[in-house]
């Protein structure tokens, strides 16, 4: 590898904050390929800080900070070239500074599982904010060599588990049996009161993957006669394809019974277009006329 392949790679790394040690360089047969690799992990981890709303870090046992990320800014007024370098002693309470000291040390017996504690943060107008702190030893892996810090800001974290307390809520509450299923695993991940009255199964016979309804013998179930084959063709053909369904189907529930269900099936994707789950409702139709 020639200098200005080293100055290059030593230019990205300081820009995050980051040492890669001579020692990590790839023999000379996979160098150039290798340092494109590292170089375009570095741009992407780049692309993904300036997303985060999450503070991260990397420091040493002293707090000395060698990275930080670019939600200091967002949720502490801070420019990172500003806590990059500096200890993180300057954004830290006095009073909190051995309970953040100890955790350091801590992490470095944690085998498997980060250190947590609450804390708090100074922004830049002096002011305190509470957040929840994780910290994990990563002294010894050769882009790191420190110990990471990741802080979620409790406030917002109240807000996200309200939000998701009250739509579990209303979930939970409207008369339409839902399920989500997980597309990879083929299991139900979540299905509501609705659901299991209508169907007759407990929550232990339908979560985990014991309940498959896109396999024998729950999906004969689901599709019962007289369901007509068209209908579910249409269906798996929407599952294959992650489109979303509609229809009107027999199926049995648990007891024996033959129940007529208006069907809906929706893709849950990223924003990758990439399949996450899918989501089913189902509700029960007491007339008997078809509508296909």
């Amino acid at each position: 590898m020639n200098d200005e392949d080293n100055s290059e790679i030593k230019k990205e790394s300081d820009m995050e904050g980051l040492r890669i040690s001579r020692t990590t360089m790839p023999d000379q047969g996979i160098r150039s390929s290798r340092s494109r690799e590292i170089l375009s992990e570095e741009n992407f981890l780049k692309l993904l800080n300036l997303e985060s709303r999450e503070i991260s870090m990397v420091v040493d046992i002293d707090g000395k900070v060698k990275y930080c990320n670019h939600a200091v800014k967002k949720l502490l007024g801070y420019d990172p070239s500003r806590i990059i370098g500096n200890n993180i002693q300057s954004i830290v309470p006095v009073q909190q500074w051995v309970g953040f000291r100890a955790a350091l040390r801590a992490s470095e017996d944690a085998a498997d599982e980060p250190i947590v504690i609450d804390g708090r943060f100074i922004d830049s107008n002096d002011k305190r904010h509470e957040f929840s702190i994780s910290v994990r030893d990563l002294s010894h892996h050769p882009l790191v060599e420190g110990f990471v810090v990741h802080a979620h800001l409790i406030d917002r974290l109240k807000r996200q588990e309200e939000k998701l307390r009250l739509r579990n809520i209303a979930i939970e509450t409207i008369r339409e049996a839902v399920v989500i299923v997980d597309p990879i695993k083929k299991q139900v991940v979540f299905a509501n009161h609705a659901f299991f009255d209508l169907s007759g199964f407990t929550k232990s016979e339908v979560l985990g993957g014991k309940l498959n309804l896109f396999k024998s013998p729950y999906s004969e179930m689901l599709f019962a006669e007289p369901t007509e084959p068209k209908q579910i063709e249409k269906f798996y053909r929407a599952s294959s394809q992650k489109k979303r369904f509609e229809g009107r189907i027999y199926s049995k529930i648990k007891n024996g019974s033959v129940v007529y269900l208006r069907m809906n099936m929706t893709p849950d994707l990223n924003e990758k277009g990439e399949l996450n789950h899918f989501v089913i409702t189902l509700k029960k139709i007491n007339s008997r006329k078809k509508h296909y």
